[in-house]
């Protein structure tokens, strides 16, 4: 009992890394040179605990992030929950495209279009 304890404590006071820079990549693996007005959602990324980098507008490079319950989920410090742009018609061609391993690979962990983000978006 002692130990579950110490671990439910510990776990409560995890430091996270959501916020800190991240390497946005391409399907190659090369760094991605973001497109002005654009939003980037990198899962697979292995400098996230969450495995999710994101680029937004205002943010000048790659963060880690975070999926979040909706409007006014919570968030750490300095960032909101707010809404992504996907493109729900890319990800339907890309799931009548791709084999269903391949599309769970490249987009299984996306549960959610609500992420943590920097600013106002």
């Amino acid at each position: 009992m002692a130990v579950l304890s110490t671990l439910l404590l510990l776990g409560a006071c995890a430091r996270t890394d959501v916020g800190a820079p991240c390497h946005l990549e391409n399907a190659q693996g090369a760094e991605l040179t973001q497109q002005p007005g654009r939003q980037y959602l990198y899962l697979g990324s292995s400098e996230c605990q969450s495995f999710a980098c994101l680029g937004t507008a205002s943010s000048g490079g790659g963060y880690c992030s975070q999926a979040c319950s909706g409007s006014g989920g919570s968030c750490p410090s300095g960032l909101t929950c707010a809404q992504l742009a996907l493109n729900q018609q890319y990800l339907d061609s890309m799931k009548a495209r791709l084999s269903p391993d391949r599309y769970q690979q490249l987009f299984g962990q996306m549960g959610s279009t609500w992420y943590c983000v920097r600013g106002s978006q």
